[in-house]
Order: C-alpha cells, then sequence, then structure tokens
C-alpha cells in the first residue's frame, strides 16, 4: 500500500516533531543531571541519594531513547510499507532491572529507592513538556 503525496508529507513531518521532542527531553535530563551532580557535591551526606537518582535517571534516558528510535521506526514502516518489527519491551524492562541490580550490588554507596524513583525521571520529563506545551499552546506560543 502506497501512500499519497499528502499523506508521505505529514508521515515526515510527524517524524520531525518527534526527533525535535526528544532533542527537548534531552535537555530536560541534562539539567536534571548537572542538578543531581551539583547536589551530590555539595550535600556530601545525601551523595548516595543523589547517585541513585543519577543512576536511574541515566537508565530512564536509555529506556526514553529505546522508545523513541521504535517510534521512528514505525514512521519508516508506515512511509515504506512494511512490516513492523519488535518494539523492544524487553530490552527496555531489561534497562531498568539492569539499573536496579546495579543498585543492589553497590548498596553501600548507592540508594537503592532513589534508582527506582530516578526510573520515573522519564516520565516525570514527558509530562512536564507535556504540560509546558499545553500551557504555551493556549497562549499561542507553541
Amino acid at each position: 500500500m502506497k501512500l499519497e503525496q499528502k499523506e508521505l508529507q505529514q508521515v515526515q513531518a510527524d517524524r520531525k516533531a518527534q526527533k525535535q521532542l526528544m532533542k527537548r527531553y534531552t535537555k530536560w535530563f541534562i539539567g536534571w543531571f548537572a542538578i543531581l551532580l551539583i547536589g551530590a557535591l555539595i550535600v556530601p551526606m545525601y551523595k548516595p541519594v543523589f547517585l541513585g537518582l543519577f543512576l536511574g535517571g541515566v537508565a530512564s534516558l536509555i529506556i526514553l531513547h529505546m522508545q523513541n528510535r521504535s517510534v521512528i521506526r514505525m514512521f519508516d514502516v508506515i512511509e515504506h510499507g512494511r512490516r513492523p518489527k519488535s518494539h523492544g519491551t524487553v530490552s527496555r524492562m531489561a534497562v531498568g532491572a539492569l539499573a536496579v541490580i546495579v543498585g543492589l550490588f553497590y548498596e553501600d554507596r548507592v540508594s537503592l529507592i532513589a534508582v527506582v524513583t530516578g526510573l520515573i525521571a522519564g516520565h516525570i520529563i514527558q509530562f512536564g513538556e507535556f504540560t509546558l506545551a499545553q500551557l504555551s499552546r493556549k497562549r499561542g506560543e507553541y
């Protein structure tokens, strides 16, 4: 099944928008990592918590990039009409499990609760970006 020119342009525009969205998510994560590393340096008493949040945040960013790659791959499937490949749900779960295992292995240096909380960072960043986009749309800025 071939797409019409208008549909093809929409798919390409959606792919470009997805890539821009991922760039914004990555910028949010860089800011989050900077805050965590500064916090670990300034407040050494809570260093295990900051390092746990950092470890979970890195795993969350990897998971987010894997999801983005899956969405981009789906745009390719739509554009070229090929069969879709696996989305890698098990791979994303394995990244989260690996972060928790590392947290368990270095339990004396990293807070396990903070690692699990850090895994939620991607969802929090996605929610924050969505909320800002909705507020900007209401003002006509987006």
